[in-house]
């Protein structure tokens, strides 16, 4: 006798064999004890979970001449040819191939045929949603109305196909992925049945991979079965055509490391290995996934037994912030994988991304960690000295905050000079020179980039050019009013002043100007004290709004 598939020798036969679709199951057994056989079915779920099979039993069941129970015999000669595809009551349609209003006004004329004495005949038509909108059509009364005897059992793995009209004329099943466990058993069921051995944790990879498909399961099984016993994990990685958990487990580390030589030589031992760089990428992301999922409810990782204690301990290292950063960039990237022209170059610069976007304390921004530890040092100190005063002077006084004094107009380079702001926390002073701003702005315009690539676009046209006490002015030049515009507006603004905090230690309020504006503002000496006032009211209604500035005679 020829070979027969494992998903085909294992094909449910009854009701009770069916795994993992217990509410769909106990259903149709009941509806045949009650004799409530409805006259259109729709069987739909993901592929491999047993759609055509319950169907087939549910037609055996109606047909078979020596019914056991609500169960077929699966013995006499109707079960057999049913079994076999020779039955004269039973029509299976692959609508696929036959989509057309021709082949459905075909099954319209043979609906009309009487079946044998006491038989129903039975139409099962699988991946109906693949027919064409005139062939539904052509459909819709049949299915409505159909002669005594005649019931109709459609299948689909895409239900949000199927137009509603024949989603009202039909009783709807909807078949679940089945579990990893019970999946897992029956795999179990079949080794012990073949006499092999399977590695436990071989049998859970299947089970995962198969991604709650039975009959997917059974063909990964079927063709592992091929290797000598015992049959490990490596095996079913080496059949999959995967790189495999551990693998990405030591890709996670060198990304934790940001080690770019490590990942990339890991990358390249993939390759080398036969493996294509989007599965790698995949793989991955389903690595890092678990990880979330592990992290986020506390639950055990579907991974490899062996791998499972090192994926707990790499995703309480790394923190739901550093996943959720990867699963972007890599989830970004492997979208265009697909399309990219080299997927090996490909796969590399998003490792490389991975690591430079997602890493705060890399050489480069260590200069500006120990200035900000400078800042903090200096704030605990000013509270210490705070501390030493009498409780009563504690209790009274209230922090001072020292406005700097305006600086005379006439003054050619006031931005030269370092502007003294009181430290709010500590009373220590911070100095800070616009020399100093401007030597930094590059780390300025990369932290906006991070908040907000948009206000980074726009402030790039714009360059620093006056600190005066906490007033930080801001030049664009001719033909960006836009720009200038744009960062004006308080959503900006406010992220701009946020990154100059963070990188300066200190509150600096943003007033932008355009170069040839700036210049007409610049008032000399020799104005009246009159015209100065009006200039200073109109400066402040350009910092601050028009709708906000009020003035007052004094």
């Amino acid at each position: 006798m020829a070979y027969l598939a494992l998903y085909r020798e294992w094909r449910p036969r009854l009701f009770k064999d069916i795994v993992g679709q217990e509410h769909i199951t106990k259903t149709l057994v009941n509806a045949l004890k009650q004799e409530k056989i409805a006259h259109a079915y729709l069987f739909s779920g993901p592929r491999g979970t047993g759609k055509t099979t319950a169907a087939k039993i549910l037609a055996k069941t109606l047909n078979c001449d020596q019914r056991e129970g609500m169960e077929p015999c699966n013995q006499c000669a109707s079960c057999i040819s049913i079994d076999q595809g020779s039955a004269m009551e039973v029509f299976e349609i692959d609508a696929a191939s036959n989509r057309g209003i021709d082949e459905i006004r075909d099954l319209r004329e043979n609906v009309k045929l009487s079946s044998i004495q006491g038989k129903h005949k039975v139409y099962i038509i699988d991946e109906v949603h693949m027919l064409t909108t005139e062939a539904f059509n052509a459909l819709l009364k049949t299915l409505e109305e159909p002669p005594p005897q005649v019931i109709f059992i459609l299948a689909t793995t895409e239900v949000q196909k199927i137009p509603l009209t024949i989603l009202s004329r039909v009783q709807r099943f909807e078949f679940h992925r089945i579990s990893v466990n019970d999946i897992q058993k029956r795999l179990l069921e079949v080794c012990r049945h073949l006499s092999r051995d399977v590695k436990q944790s071989a049998l859970v990879v299947i089970a995962q991979k198969s991604e709650g498909s039975l009959r997917d399961a059974l063909s990964i099984l079927d063709q592992c079965l091929l290797q000598d016993d015992p049959i490990g994990v490596e095996e079913v990685y080496m059949v999959l055509g995967m790189v495999g958990e551990t693998f990405s487990a030591q890709l996670v580390e060198a990304l934790v490391s940001s080690d770019y030589g490590k990942s990339l030589t890991f990358l390249t031992e993939g390759i080398e290995q036969g493996r294509d760089p989007r599965q790698i990428i995949r793989e991955l992301l389903d690595y890092l996934r678990q990880m979330l999922l592990t992290a986020t409810t506390g639950e055990s990782p579907m991974v490899a037994p062996h791998i499972q204690d090192q994926l707990v301990e790499q995703s309480q290292q790394i923190g739901i912030s550093q996943m959720l950063n990867w699963i972007s960039i890599l989830l970004q990237g492997e979208g265009q994988l697909k399309y990219a022209s080299n997927a090996r170059l490909a796969a590399e610069l998003l490792l490389v991304q991975a690591i430079h976007e997602s890493l705060p304390t890399s050489i480069n921004g260590q200069e500006e960690i120990l200035k900000r530890l400078a800042v903090l040092e200096q704030q605990i100190r000013g509270t210490r000295i705070l501390q030493g005063n009498d409780t009563e002077e504690k209790i009274s006084a209230s922090p001072k905050v020292e406005v700097p004094k305006k600086l005379p107009l006439s003054q050619k380079n006031p931005s030269v000079e370092p502007k003294i702001v009181e430290n709010l926390a500590g009373g220590s002073k911070l100095s800070l020179s616009i020399m100093e701003i401007q030597e930094r702005w590059n780390d300025v315009l990369e932290q906006v980039k991070k908040h907000k690539k948009s206000t980074q676009a726009f402030l790039m046209e714009g360059k620093p050019f006056q600190l005066q006490g906490d007033t930080l002015t801001i030049l664009f030049r001719e033909g960006c009013s836009f720009h200038k515009d744009k960062v004006s507006q308080t959503e900006n603004r406010q992220t701009i002043e946020e990154v100059l905090m963070q990188l300066f230690g200190m509150p600096l309020t943003l007033q932008n100007f355009m170069e040839n504006e700036f210049k007409a503002k610049e008032l000399p000496e020799s104005q009246d004290p009159q015209t100065q006032e009006q200039a200073f009211i109109d400066k402040a209604k350009d910092m601050f709004g028009a709708d906000r500035v009020v003035v007052k005679e004094g």
